[in-house]
């Protein structure tokens, strides 16, 4: 499936691959932030949306 896809896509491989590429780097950072993340900062945010201080 993917090898027909490339070969359709004559001169633009570069940029499926750096699309690929950004997708992968935006995955990989927002996952280790969030594994990096203390629990109380996790648990504030968690609850931001129920706080009512109007």
């Amino acid at each position: 499936m993917f090898k027909q896809f490339l070969d359709q896509a004559d001169g633009h491989q570069g940029y499926m691959i750096a699309s690929l590429a950004i997708f992968f780097v935006f995955f990989i950072t927002v996952a280790v932030l969030l594994l990096v993340m203390k629990k109380d900062t996790i648990k504030y945010m968690s609850n931001l949306p129920l706080e009512d201080e109007q």
